[in-house]
C-alpha cells in the first residue's frame, strides 16, 4: 500500500473514531430521557403522543405567552424575519417539552395532538410544515440556547438541564399547529410546535436526542390574576409621601385596553380620599403608567384615560375637590422595573398620587 493510501486510511480511521465518541451518549442521558420530570402532567384534552416522555416542564400560575399565528416573512417594513401575526393571551401558562420516539414523522405526531384536542371541542387557527412554515421558524420558535425561549426548570437534574438546552437545536421536518377553544371564561389557546433533531452543539446531549422527535406544547387557559397587593391605607399614603413625594398604587383595577374602573378597586379608592379628606390643602397629581406594549400615543392615551377616570372617581363618590386632582398620563414613559417579562409589565402597570407641593 502506497504512503498516500496509508495517509488516506488513517484520515479515514480518525474521523471515524471522532463520530464514534461523539455519537456514545452517556448512561445518565439516555436514563433521563427515558422517564419524565418528577411533578411533571400532560395537558389533559391533548396528552401525549404514545412513547414519547416529558423532559422539562413550567407552570405558571398568571403569565402571558405569545404564539405565531402565521409564518414568518421579512418586509419592507421590517426586514428582520419575523412572525407575520402573532396571538398573545394571559393567564395559566403551561410548557411542556417532549421527546418522541425515533420514527415517527412530525407530521403524525402533530395531527395526533391536534386530533385530540379537536375532539375536545378546539378548532385550528393556523398551521404549516416544512417550508411553508418560512425562513428560520424553528429558530424563532424554540431556541435552547436561548433563556427567555426555553423550558427552563429551576429543580432538575444537571444532565435534564443539558438535555433541555439541547433539544430542537438543529432540526429538519418542522411542523406547527395553533388551536383555540372559546369559553365563557376566555379563550384557551395551544401551540404544538414539533421538529425531527439532526444534532447540535451540546456534545453528548445533542448526540443523545439526534434523530429523535421534539415536541413543543404551549397551553394559555383564561385565568385572573391573585390580587397580592395589599392595599395602601390613608396613613401609609402620608408616609409615602411624605418620604419620596408619591404613593404608588396596585389595588385600582381596570380590564385589559379599557379605562373604567373595576369595583374591586374601592377599597383602594376609600383609602385614597380618606387621606385627602385628612389633608384638606394638598394637591396632588394622579399619574397614570403602563407597560411597553402596544404603541407609544395610544398606551400615553390610555395612561390619561385611566388617571381621569380615578379623578373623576374621587371627585363624585367621595366629594373630592376636582380642583385639588390633576390628571396625567405617562404611558411607559416612567417604568419602575424591565418590561422582559410578565412580572415586570405588571409593575409597570399603576398609578401614582404625586404630591404637587406648595
Amino acid at each position: 500500500m502506497s504512503r498516500l493510501a496509508h495517509a488516506a486510511l488513517a484520515a479515514l480511521l480518525t474521523i471515524s473514531l471522532t463520530a464514534a465518541a461523539r455519537a456514545a451518549v452517556t448512561p445518565e442521558g439516555r436514563a433521563e430521557l427515558q422517564k419524565d420530570q418528577p411533578g411533571a402532567h400532560d395537558f389533559a384534552p391533548g396528552g401525549r403522543y404514545e412513547g414519547a416522555h416529558l423532559l422539562a416542564q413550567t407552570v405558571k400560575a398568571f403569565d402571558e405567552l405569545t404564539l405565531p399565528s402565521g409564518p414568518t416573512v421579512s418586509d419592507a417594513a421590517n426586514p428582520k424575519t419575523h412572525f407575520q401575526s402573532t396571538v398573545t393571551a394571559r393567564g395559566r401558562v403551561t410548557r411542556t417539552l417532549y421527546v418522541a420516539p425515533p420514527g415517527r414523522s412530525t407530521l403524525e405526531i402533530v395531527a395526533n395532538h391536534a386530533d385530540a384536542l379537536k375532539a375536545a371541542g378546539f378548532a385550528i387557527e393556523f398551521e404549516c410544515g416544512g417550508t411553508a412554515c418560512g425562513d428560520e421558524f424553528g429558530r424563532l420558535k424554540y431556541d435552547g440556547n436561548n433563556k427567555e425561549q426555553r423550558v427552563v426548570v429551576e429543580k432538575i437534574s444537571l444532565t435534564r438541564a443539558y438535555l433541555t438546552e439541547a433539544m430542537l437545536e438543529y432540526v429538519k421536518d418542522i411542523r406547527y399547529a395553533l388551536l383555540k377553544k372559546s369559553a365563557p371564561e376566555g379563550d384557551i389557546y395551544v401551540g404544538i410546535y414539533a421538529a425531527q433533531m439532526t444534532g447540535g452543539s451540546h456534545g453528548d446531549s445533542s448526540d443523545a436526542v439526534a434523530g429523535s422527535e421534539g415536541v413543543l406544547i404551549e397551553v394559555a387557559e383564561p385565568k385572573a390574576m391573585e390580587q397580592k397587593i395589599v392595599t395602601l391605607s390613608a396613613s401609609e399614603i402620608d408616609t409615602k409621601l411624605a418620604a419620596e413625594g408619591r404613593a404608588v398604587f396596585y389595588g385600582l383595577y381596570f380590564d385589559f385596553d379599557k379605562a373604567e374602573i373595576k369595583p374591586d378597586s374601592e377599597p383602594q379608592l376609600a383609602e385614597m380620599a380618606k387621606f385627602l379628606a385628612d389633608h384638606p390643602g394638598s394637591k396632588v397629581f394622579v399619574v397614570g403608567h403602563t407597560d411597553n406594549q402596544g404603541k407609544l400615543d395610544y398606551n400615553v392615551s390610555l395612561s390619561q384615560r385611566r388617571a381621569e377616570a380615578v379623578t373623576a372617581a374621587l371627585a363624585a363618590r367621595y366629594r373630592i375637590d376636582a380642583r385639588r386632582l390633576t390628571a396625567r398620563g405617562l404611558g411607559p414613559l416612567a417604568p419602575i422595573a424591565e418590561n422582559r417579562d410578565e412580572a415586570g409589565r405588571a409593575k409597570n402597570r399603576r398609578v401614582e398620587i404625586v404630591d404637587q407641593g406648595g
